[in-house]
């Protein structure tokens, strides 16, 4: 067993081993769910917006969160590959529609509501601050619009630390379209081979990245079982990290 034990300590060693992070002048980061824990600060926005229905026009949650998750998933396969897609007036529009309700009154409503809300409980996760240090080449890559995005970095105090951002409304593409790549190594004024994509998202952020020749960390927060490129890194927590600088 003491030999098992061994092999799998080694095999993690070598798997932790594939990229150097002090050969990276810059870094690529995504912002949801890497930066700060976007389902907890989700859940909580949508509950204010349970609350709001209700006391508005008695509409129960089950009935609310039915109408929004199926618009939604309209939405996403309507503008499938575009930041509209993300667009969470565009849900709230189509739930109040659903719901029989006038979504020119309420959809502004919704929608404050939740981006409100979400933004009150956001909290980046530990050792954002330490890595931001490190690195003075960071452009954040995003597939939601740029409104939002631009407040969440704000509200996480993190646009102190970089000058550029792309995100899919500016690109016109999602990853792991090559496009989004490239323009923030446009943006970085940097090569492929000099920068570092961070993510959690295995297929847009990891093989993006992978199918453009970019090195990359996986933030694997829910402990997916895949196998990862060869020049990627796999973490299970933001602060992880630094002990790889």
């Amino acid at each position: 067993m003491r030999g098992y034990h061994n092999f799998l300590l080694f095999s993690s060693l070598v798997k932790n081993e594939r990229i150097n992070m002090k050969n990276f002048k810059g870094l690529l980061l995504d912002i949801d769910n890497t930066l700060y824990d976007y389902n907890s600060c989700h859940l909580y926005a949508m509950n204010k917006c349970n609350l709001w229905i209700y006391e508005n026009h008695k509409v129960t949650q089950e009935t609310f969160i039915n109408a929004f998750n199926s618009s939604r998933k309209t939405i996403n396969s309507r503008l499938k590959n575009t930041a509209a897609s993300h667009n969470r007036l565009l849900y709230f529009q189509l739930t109040l529609e659903k719901l029989n309700l006038n979504p020119l009154f309420d959809s502004l409503e919704l929608y404050n509501c939740y981006w409100d809300n979400f933004l009150s409980v956001m909290i980046p996760f530990e050792e954002i601050e330490y890595i931001f240090e490190k690195y003075k080449h960071i452009c954040f890559v995003t597939d939601l619009t740029a409104h939002i995005q631009h407040r969440k970095l704000v509200r996480l105090g993190l646009s102190k630390y970089s000058n550029h951002i792309v995100s899919s409304e500016e690109a016109g593409c999602e990853k792991p379209n090559k496009e989004i790549f490239n323009l923030a190594l446009e943006k970085l004024k940097l090569n492929k081979n000099e920068v570092c994509m961070i993510g959690d998202n295995f297929e847009k952020d990891i093989l993006g990245a992978s199918q453009n020749e970019i090195a990359s960390i996986w933030l694997n927060i829910e402990k997916q079982n895949k196998t990862i490129p060869q020049n990627c890194l796999e973490i299970y927590k933001f602060n992880e990290l630094k002990n790889y600088l």
